[in-house]
């Protein structure tokens, strides 16, 4: 589910399903939000698009914990800008509840590694 919704990081429809929609996201930059601010930076946009994403991300170190119907997943998140400049690195930690047998993120905390940590 993690690298699905990577692989489609810039499509709206990937955040829909993948973030519940009483999410507290705590960002890098430590600004805290929720599902519906994600979502109102897609109006406009178009999922179908063939132009490749500004950045593509993946998944590296990945941590599953369960605990019924919750989990934690703690992995250290990469980034690769199009243009080529340098990769970006972050820790990430979600934790996910399952609803009505559909797993989603109610909680995501994100921490950027300075460079010459992250590489």
């Amino acid at each position: 589910m993690l690298q699905d919704f990577l692989a489609n990081a810039d499509k709206e429809a990937a955040h829909d399903k993948f973030w519940a929609d009483d999410l507290v996201y705590t960002s890098s930059s430590g600004l805290r939000f929720g599902k519906a601010d994600i979502m109102s930076g897609f109006d406009g946009a178009d999922d179908a698009s063939d132009a490749p994403p500004a950045i593509t991300y993946t998944g590296e170190e990945v941590d599953v914990r369960l605990y019924g119907d919750a989990a934690v997943v703690a992995f250290k998140l990469v980034g690769a800008p199009a243009d080529g400049s340098d990769d970006l690195y972050y820790y990430n930690t979600g934790t996910f509840l399952k609803r009505d047998s559909v797993w989603k993120v109610v909680a995501w905390q994100a921490t950027r590694i300075p460079a010459a940590s992250g590489e």
